[in-house]
Parts: structure tokens; sequence; C-alpha cells
């Protein structure tokens, strides 16, 4: 199972220290959405998380995966609370439909 992220090394005697990151999927709503358009949202939010991570947020997108069936697209981000994974996908402008924490469970080989 997933455990928050610990952020050792970065907090120093009377520095602050970042909140544990956490785990959260944000869904997207996206009808007749072709391959080209795909890859043209996640590199948007891949930009948007690297530059929030660069200047020291904590916020990691982990991947995504499209239900083409449902016409949704599921980002995994761990984060160290939901605003700021708000502000990241806000920043992507990539529209969403929800935030939601997560918890991931052990796959077979992790049991």
């Amino acid at each position: 199972m997933s455990e928050p992220v610990p952020h050792a090394g970065l907090c120093t005697a009377g520095a602050a220290c970042p909140a544990p990151a956490s785990l959260f999927v944000v869904e997207r709503r996206l009808p007749d959405t072709s391959e080209h358009q795909l890859a043209v949202l996640q590199a948007a939010l891949t930009g948007a998380a690297s530059r929030f991570t660069a200047r020291g947020d904590g916020v990691r997108l982990l991947g995504s995966i499209f239900l083409a069936r449902q016409q949704r697209l599921l980002s995994l981000f761990t984060a160290p609370s939901p605003e700021a994974v708000r502000a990241v996908n806000e920043a992507s402008l990539v529209p969403f439909a929800s935030i939601e924490p997560a918890v991931e469970l052990p796959g077979p080989d992790q049991v």
C-alpha cells in the first residue's frame, strides 16, 4: 500500500517542513478526443506539474489512463493537498470534473 512520500533531507533546523504527500485522482470527461489531443493534454499536464515540482511545491504527476468507451481521462498525482493538485490542473488549462483523494492497494507481487 502507498504510504505518504516522506521529505527526508528537506527539513533543517528552523526551516518549515512541507506536508507529506498524498495520492489524488483527477477526472476529466473528454468526448470525441483523438490520440493527438490526448498527447497534447498530457503534455500540458506534465509541463504544469514539472513547473510546480521545480519550485518545490511537492506535486508530482504519476501518469494518466484514458478510458475510451467512457471518454474519461484519469490522472494520478502525489501532492501535499488537494489544493496543490487543483492549482497544477488549473495552470495546465485542461478542464477537469473532480479531484479525489485515493488509496493505492498492493498488487499481487506486493502482498
